[in-house]
């Protein structure tokens, strides 16, 4: 590779969200396989950062929140790699406001990695107005905030673009639950592709420690790259990989009624996934994740095997 295309690999490494199924994964790999890296990892729950510090004990981990901006410059300091993610529902106009002033006034960064999670080259005028009114908090709007606020911040960032549903989903919900209790998978019919968010987090180490320039400013879209498969697909996966019947409850009334601790936020979602039905045609495979990797990335049929039995007996 041209010298002129080579980036100093950052000494310091901040992640957000590490106690999360992303950012854990990729505290995980930097820890294993870059160890003088210096690691700081920042959850906004006390109670998860007394956890990381039993987890990562050479990390220094902090408590910050992107709402309150003291707290994010003491997380940034001296902090020359980042990793940003937001739990959904994030007013991201908010967040993003206060990291990329932390950050500019620190000047130490030199690769920012933001995950997101974007329909690619998705038109914000076919949003309908059911997900895009005032204040709307729904992910295409969100997301496609953060890429115009980081594009225009002109700080060196890498979009991690998650175009795919996460395998993981399956024993993190109550989707686990029906699948159990009733061997029936609740959720709205989808063609999408697949991911495991190990994955994605060994991805997002892997990226941080590359030495390649190029990364930044580009827009990754990642997904396992074998994977494009509708939900009622998966569940006749499901029957013949955990050797159950598994029936697909792609319903309106069944989504609402299978997830009540979503309270008012499920009707929204399901104008989302429909808003995402309508635009399908979209998604595609690629090989990012593999090359990235260095080899293929686990595939649908391969996580259900390896979780066969909390599938089945939780």
């Amino acid at each position: 590779m041209p010298a002129y295309n080579r980036k100093p690999v950052p000494k310091q490494v901040l992640i957000f969200g590490a106690s999360g199924h992303i950012g854990g994964p990729m505290a995980q790999i930097m820890t294993r396989d870059a160890p003088t890296i210096a690691l700081r990892l920042v959850s906004h729950s006390v109670e998860k950062a007394e956890q990381l510090r039993t987890r990562f004990p050479a990390a220094d981990i902090v408590v910050a929140d992107y709402t309150d901006r003291t707290s994010l410059d003491r997380a940034v300091a001296g902090m020359e790699g980042i990793f940003v993610i937001c739990p959904g529902g994030t007013d991201e106009r908010k967040a993003m406001t206060n990291l990329i002033a932390a950050i500019k006034a620190e000047g130490a960064a030199t690769h920012i990695l933001r995950q997101v999670g974007l329909q690619p080259e998705a038109n914000a005028r076919r949003i309908p107005t059911s997900l895009n009114g005032p204040g709307s908090l729904a992910l295409p709007v969100q997301h496609a905030l953060v890429k115009q606020m980081l594009d225009e911040s002109e700080l060196p960032v890498t979009y991690l673009n998650c175009g795919a549903t996460f395998m993981n989903n399956f024993i993190r919900s109550d989707m686990a639950r029906h699948l159990r209790e009733r061997q029936t998978l609740v959720w709205p019919e989808r063609l999408i592709p697949w991911i495991d968010t190990r994955e994605v987090g060994e991805i997002a180490a892997r990226i941080m420690l590359s030495d390649n320039q190029r990364h930044i400013g580009q827009f990754h879209t990642i997904n396992n790259g074998h994977d494009l498969m509708r939900f009622s697909d998966v569940a006749a996966l499901m029957s013949e990989v955990l050797g159950i019947p598994i029936t697909h409850d792609a319903s309106r009334e069944g989504f609402l009624a299978g997830y009540p601790q979503m309270g008012p936020a499920a009707a929204y979602l399901w104008e989302f996934f429909m808003y995402e039905q309508d635009n399908e045609v979209v998604w595609a495979l690629n090989d990012f994740a593999e090359r990235i990797l260095g080899r293929k990335p686990k595939t649908v049929r391969e996580w259900l095997v390896e979780h066969r039995d909390a599938l089945v007996r939780g």
